[in-house]
């Protein structure tokens, strides 16, 4: 299977039309056909339906779906880390992993840190925790933020904070006017929510959350991104369990409540190699909130 296959799939996907994806895609249509049919040959499984009136997607093409969006996100993020590695420059500090750190937290650092070190040319990349954790390691990173610390002697870490998860409700919303919910209180709503195959962590910690309080997950749609998550509460479609820093995109249309006796929480960890020798590193390690301590940032 190639990368090329995911993306034509994704379009087709998209379209559920041959001659559009082909136009869209600049191919010519047998040579679309002929590559989904080799894609679906590899996988063993057909991928879509296809009438003289319709196309559309099998139930392994829905399931397959997220799976190809994913792995097209995660060879892009690489593609970025690789080239700016190849710049040249001494003072080039790399940083990737969870959207809490790189969305959430890192604005806040980054600023502080550029005010006293203006010459470091700073790259951020969001990505999952095991493919940071694997760049840290060839260097193309040279800090990492993760879900989990690393088992691996090469790498240090250090816990930086648990963020908690809060509830997104459309503004319309009967409950959006409290100052808390209850986890009981939206139970039985459709949920919108990261698919496992995007942010494995946050998916089980939220329903292991559910399922802790006898509640079966009632799954209106998973997303990949966050601005689509919450732009689907917003269109009323359901509501959401994010992590608090979501609500930074402070939408009009969409409340972010507190979950009543806390909720649950997802934690990131800064890595770095051990002995690291660039000076820059343990210099922006340093900026870093200590977990003991309230952010305040």
């Amino acid at each position: 299977m190639k990368l090329k296959q995911f993306r034509i799939f994704v379009v087709l996907a998209d379209e559920l039309h041959f001659g559009r994806a082909a136009e869209r895609l600049h191919l010519a249509q047998p040579a679309l056909s002929a590559q989904i049919k080799m894609l679906e040959y590899d996988l063993g499984v057909p991928l879509f339906i296809r009438t003289t009136r319709r196309v559309r997607l099998t139930s392994a093409g829905e399931a397959f779906l997220p799976e190809a969006l994913a792995a097209i996100a995660q060879s892009e993020a690489a593609v970025r880390v690789a080239r700016s590695a190849g710049e040249e420059g001494a003072h080039i500090l790399k940083i990737g992993g969870v959207d809490s750190a790189t969305a959430g937290l890192l604005p806040r650092v980054v600023r502080r840190f550029r005010e006293v070190n203006p010459n470091v040319n700073l790259k951020v990349f969001e990505m999952l925790s095991a493919p940071a954790l694997n760049m840290l390691e060839n260097r193309s990173l040279d800090i990492a933020f993760v879900r989990k610390p690393p088992n691996d002697e090469h790498l240090q870490s250090r816990f930086i904070l648990s963020e908690p998860i809060v509830a997104a409700l459309p503004k319309s919303h009967p409950l959006a006017g409290s100052s808390e919910i209850a986890i009981s209180d939206i139970a039985h709503e459709p949920l919108v929510i990261s698919g496992r195959s995007s942010r494995p962590i946050m998916f089980d910690v939220v329903l292991d959350y559910l399922r802790s309080n006898g509640i079966e997950p009632n799954i209106l749609q998973e997303a990949n991104e966050r601005h689509m998550i919450i732009a689907m509460v917003a269109s009323g479609l359901g509501v959401s369990l994010v992590p608090s820093w979501v609500s930074d995109f402070r939408r009009d249309d969409v409340v972010f409540l507190p979950l009543k006796g806390g909720g649950p929480t997802v934690d990131v960890h800064a890595a770095w190699r051990e002995n690291e020798q660039m000076s820059v590193v343990t210099n922006f390690l340093e900026y870093l909130p200590n977990a003991s301590v309230p952010l305040g940032l």
